[in-house]
């Protein structure tokens, strides 16, 4: 499956550069989603010894985070909802969750940024038995642009963020071809879904690994918001 247009999680980082080339290439839809989400405040806690991540992937929540790790020694579990933020924040929140050993749980849903690089940086991972997890591509995805002038401003945000991909994970021990299989070609049919989900011996595959279900078995619905999420086996 080959992404016609710029995911939310590269839009949100240089989407008022690019906004009038959006426009034009009739992307409100995706803006609109990405300024939506910037009207959400994330709520970042603690209870008892659990992280409490709730809402989108952003500089301050990250910073606050990192702030709670510094003053308890005790938190062994982020547990979080999240659909998601610009690429380089996914990986910043992942780091802290694997240089501090943390657990990851998904409560009720984890797309985009939080699925590629917050629940495998987990030491184990658990999902309830109703949690969304969802992948829809990452840095290496193949992209197409309506300008020459975008894709060169892409290209130079891309760049440096593809490195910092990598980079992460190398040290995660994690594939990075995990943030775009469900993207080729045998997958074209479920172009018109939001992304995919694996099994858990699909995870397995590419690094993923000790994921857990808490309540035995996994159960996610096939869709979300009424949009399909298609399952790699």
């Amino acid at each position: 499956m080959q992404l016609k247009i710029i995911g939310e999680d590269v839009i949100q980082l240089f989407k008022y550069q690019l906004f009038k080339y959006i426009a034009s290439a009739g992307l409100m839809f995706i803006v609109a989603q990405t300024v939506q989400a910037e009207t959400v405040e994330t709520q970042v806690a603690v209870q008892d010894h659990v992280l409490i991540y709730d809402g989108p992937l952003s500089p301050e929540a990250n910073a606050r985070a990192a702030e709670l790790l510094k003053q308890s020694d005790k938190i062994d579990t982020l547990k979080i909802n999240s659909r998601g933020g610009e690429i380089g924040l996914g990986i910043d929140l992942g780091n802290l969750v694997f240089d501090h050993q943390l657990n990851v749980e998904v409560a009720q849903y984890c797309f985009s940024s939080c699925a590629n690089y917050v629940f495998p940086a987990g030491k184990v991972k658990y999902l309830n038995l109703r949690s969304q997890l969802g992948w829809h591509g990452g840095s290496l995805q193949k992209m197409q642009f309506e300008s020459a002038e975008m894709e060169q401003m892409y290209n130079e945000y891309i760049g440096p963020i593809r490195a910092k991909e990598t980079a992460f994970f190398q040290k995660i021990k994690v594939q990075q071809s995990s943030t775009i299989a469900g993207q080729t070609p045998e997958y074209e049919k479920y172009q018109d879904c939001v992304g995919w989900r694996y099994t858990s011996k699909k995870m397995r595959s590419f690094g993923i690994d000790q994921v857990r279900f808490k309540q035995v078995l996994w159960l996610p619905k096939s869709s979300f918001e009424n949009k399909c999420i298609f399952t790699i086996r």
